[in-house]
């Protein structure tokens, strides 16, 4: 898992989820959000490693990937998931069975969750009655959301002393 957190003032964070498919599109939107100093959390590419294991080892090793990644989603940290849900498979804004187990995971943790797309079809009952939020490929309600609900101001107040009106 690769976490990329920017200068930050909040300990919230965002886990993004989606199929091994769409990894790109999971890097640009952290980059995106990273630079928004929103932290981000995203799953490390499989491709090359998963390539060289046997049936066995790949079982294994999928496993031991989904659990540590489901942490990441039920830690205290992670304010919400973005599900990177893109057009794949003939399918509009699909949701594979891993990033559905994710979401479902979420939900059960209370944690907010966004999906970059539309609800799919075959899972707009679930996501509904979860609450899940469409953005229609726009950030700007995540972005709203975390900052309203995550950024910390600074509330400490500034003296200013105008030096001009005080007389020696």
């Amino acid at each position: 898992m690769t976490e990329l957190v920017g200068n930050s003032r909040s300990n919230r964070r965002i886990v993004i989820i989606g199929s091994m498919g769409v990894f790109g599109k999971m890097v640009e939107l952290s980059t995106m959000l990273g630079s928004l100093d929103i932290p981000v959390v995203i799953p490390e590419e499989e491709n090359e490693v998963i390539q060289q294991l046997n049936l066995f080892d790949f079982e294994e090793f999928k496993r031991n990937v989904s659990f540590a990644y489901l942490r990441k989603i039920r830690d205290p940290r992670t304010y919400a998931v973005l599900a990177v849900n893109l057009d794949r498979h003939n399918i509009f804004d699909y949701i594979g069975p891993n990033t559905f187990a994710e979401l479902a995971v979420a939900f059960a943790q209370s944690k907010k969750m966004y999906l970059y797309q539309a609800m799919p079809e075959a899972y707009v009952d679930e996501l509904s009655a979860w609450q899940a939020i469409e953005l229609q490929g726009s950030l700007d309600r995540l972005i709203e959301d975390f900052r309203r609900d995550c950024m910390q101001e600074d509330t400490q107040l500034k003296l200013q002393i105008d030096w001009t009106s005080i007389e020696s």
